[in-house]
């Protein structure tokens, strides 16, 4: 077998080169799929439900309106009015530090989880591929002086110090990432991680029944060519903390809940 993939190796890297040319990865599709939402989002063109108003990107990602092919991630009316609130007293209160020196968000977007992080951070870094993004981002935050943006390639974490954070943080980015994925950004978060340091990830779960309803309704489109940034992963909570274990991250918990349709994954940096 050994001699076999020897022989076969040069033929192998010509067309995986030819691969590249052609088509791009996961990573690379992602990223220029969420540009281009950025480019062309206009708060007045988005189907939310009846009272909800829309002023920063992603505000409308708790209040689509199910009827017109939205999703509110399962929650009821009343958690979908208080979703920033609840998500903070429910998940970012109990699992992260009340105060951080050094904390990283992994696609930030248009700053909806980045508001709730930078009252509690020192020093908040935040990685996304989408420039116009950051863009939106930084104009939302312009001043704020704690606030550091990087712009990366979709699968590589920007340059920081190795064991420097006191958290990494993401919220509806892993929901569209296939697992090898997942457990590529969990190593380098692992390097980055200082003793003690806690991981929170907001991900997809196939084991739930809205989860798998949507893996269904999309399946023929993905067996074919998956094509949409804004397809639904393939993971879920048992998958998430075997990858947890072999990297040697203590599971806090592979879902805390909140999110009825994903799950959402604490794990800790050993002391």
């Amino acid at each position: 077998m050994g001699s076999m993939h020897r022989i076969m190796e040069p033929f192998l890297r010509l067309w995986q080169c030819t691969v590249r040319r052609r088509v791009d990865g996961e990573p690379q599709m992602i990223a220029r799929g969420w540009d281009n939402y950025a480019r062309a989002w206009e708060p007045s063109k988005l189907p939310v439900l009846p009272g909800h108003a829309v002023a920063h990107l992603g505000d409308e990602w708790a209040a689509e309106d199910s009827a017109a092919g939205g999703t509110t991630y399962g929650l009821d009316e009343d958690a979908v009015s208080r979703f920033s609130t609840l998500l903070k007293e429910q998940v970012l209160d109990p699992y992260l530090p009340p105060h951080a020196s050094e904390g990283l968000e992994i696609g930030p977007g248009g700053g909806r989880l980045t508001a709730l992080l930078l009252s509690r951070t020192e020093i908040l870094h935040a990685a996304d591929p989408s420039g116009a993004m950051l863009k939106r981002l930084k104009a939302r935050f312009a001043g704020v002086d704690s606030l550091r943006t990087y712009q990366t390639d979709g699968m590589t974490l920007p340059p920081l110090r190795p064991s420097s954070l006191d958290y990494v943080v993401s919220f509806d980015v892993f929901v569209h990432f296939e697992p090898r994925l997942i457990y590529w950004y969990l190593r380098q978060i692992k390097s980055l991680l200082k003793p003690g340091g806690v991981g929170l990830l907001h991900y997809a779960s196939v084991l739930s029944p809205i989860g798998w309803r949507q893996f269904e309704a999309f399946l023929e489109r993905n067996v074919r060519q998956r094509t949409s940034f804004q397809a639904f992963g393939v993971m879920c909570p048992q998958l998430m903390e075997k990858f947890l274990k072999v990297l040697d991250l203590q599971v806090i918990s592979s879902d805390v809940g909140f999110i009825p349709r994903d799950a959402i994954a604490v794990f800790k940096q050993p002391t």
